[in-house]
């Protein structure tokens, strides 16, 4: 992260009563804002002048991605969720951090952005399609309807058979609905299956019909950058638990030659569809 942050704001944002008595306090906040500074706002810097342009950050939670893009450089944005605690957090956030000046953090859903026409310059929804109940089609438009020239996008890819957000069971999001919980209980992982309903690559192309896709492996410019951005920290791992990751031998031997076979169509092959969309 180019913004230095102080060990002063770090102490202070830890005592946030709604992240510090929250489920997610193990994060560690400047780990956080690195890893969305290095996963996502590097890579839209690629493709627009944050210096100039507003972000729309869809599913923000406590605004980890938002007031990255604001430290990088960001010129303006706009955080949405559901979660007014959350969204309370990420307020007092932006003031410890010095950024609340250009920074709107509200109450609303993306499956009904309550913004005009091409009103923001980038949008950003990140691991949040998967949580909308069946919605994910009418959140896909709405992300077309209100963007202007950048659309980022993350979220499990449906025809992957095995997917980590979710029990890990083979063709587990593939059942009917009522057979998940039955197939997750042979194997002790019940308590994993969030009933999220997951998108394919083919729903996005089809939601984002306004733009194309502009990066060619997870968001990335190559393979090469993506694997340069290890190891890092993840703040979310699973059971409350947050740490440094690396790519792993077998994953990258995977992810290498998912993308000498199939290079920018990789966005249809890979367990994750991440990719930045750009105006057609």
């Amino acid at each position: 992260m180019s913004h230095t942050i102080t060990d002063e704001q770090i102490r202070l944002m830890r005592d946030v009563p709604e992240f510090r008595d929250g489920p997610t306090a193990f994060i560690e906040p400047r780990g956080s804002l690195d890893y969305f500074a290095r996963k996502y706002i590097a890579n839209l810097k690629q493709h627009c002048d944050i210096s100039k342009a507003c972000l729309l950050d869809c599913g923000c939670g406590h605004g980890w991605n938002t007031l990255a893009y604001m430290l990088e450089g960001g010129h303006q944005a706009v955080g949405l969720d559901l979660n007014e605690v959350a969204l309370r957090a990420a307020r007092q956030f932006s003031q410890i951090l010095g950024v609340d000046k250009r920074v709107t953090f509200c109450h609303g859903s993306v499956t009904e952005i309550p913004l005009p026409d091409k009103s923001v310059d980038l949008v950003c929804c990140v691991e949040t399609l998967e949580h909308l109940h069946g919605q994910a089609d009418n959140s896909l438009r709405e992300l077309n309807r209100v963007a202007k020239n950048v659309v980022l996008v993350t979220t499990p890819n449906s025809l992957f058979p095995v997917i980590a957000h979710d029990t890990r069971l083979p063709g587990a999001h593939w059942l009917p609905p009522n057979w998940r919980q039955p197939y997750a209980r042979l194997f002790g992982r019940q308590r994993e299956d969030d009933k999220n309903i997951f998108v394919s690559p083919f729903q996005i192309v089809r939601g984002l019909k306004d733009f194309k896709l502009a990066s060619r492996f997870l968001g990335f410019p190559s393979f090469e950058d993506f694997k340069n951005c290890f190891p890092h920290y993840l703040p979310y791992m699973g059971d409350g638990i947050s740490g440094v990751r690396d790519l792993g031998a077998m994953k990258k031997w995977f992810y290498a030659a998912n993308y000498a076979l199939f290079g920018a169509k990789s966005f249809y092959t890979l367990p994750s569809l991440t990719g930045v969309f750009t105006k057609k």
